[in-house]
């Protein structure tokens, strides 16, 4: 039986979680960053490839990306709901990040994202992430 105490332990480790999470991105810690991640996460990213099955090749994407940067991300939280029950969880957001590349383009978005964690053997951990950015709204002819 899950008690209001326990609900509340597993909220804070899962924002702790986060937040930890956001901060090795802040910091291109790959290492830090795949921690959180489970060996078979599925993940829909703005980046290609679009699907990637795996915390192997989702470390390529995420070791790719760091690398192209001149120096640290700006990521940060725009909003954030998070929801606990049991051995799941959830979080929506709204994000801006912001990076230079190493051949001198600038990047500024918002992306949303949906993360979905599992209680795997007491430890929480990604199982499936889902990142997308708005689609442009085209503006109307004019006749």
């Amino acid at each position: 039986m899950t008690t209001a105490t326990d609900t509340a332990n597993d909220e804070a480790q899962v924002r702790a979680l986060i937040e930890a999470w956001a901060a090795a991105v802040r910091a291109k810690d790959v290492d830090a960053v795949m921690r959180y991640y489970a060996p078979d996460v599925v993940v829909f990213d703005v980046m290609p490839p679009l699907f990637v099955k795996g915390a192997d090749a989702y470390r390529r994407n995420w070791q790719g990306w760091f690398d192209a940067l001149e120096g640290q991300a700006d990521f940060q939280f725009v909003e954030q709901h998070l929801e606990v029950s049991g051995d799941l969880a959830y979080c929506f957001s709204v994000n801006r990040l912001r990076a230079r590349y190493r051949d001198g383009a600038k990047h500024d978005a918002q992306t949303r994202a949906t993360v979905c964690f599992r209680k795997i053997d007491g430890r929480w951990q990604v199982v499936h992430e889902h990142a997308s950015v708005p689609m442009p709204v085209p503006e109307p002819a004019c006749n």
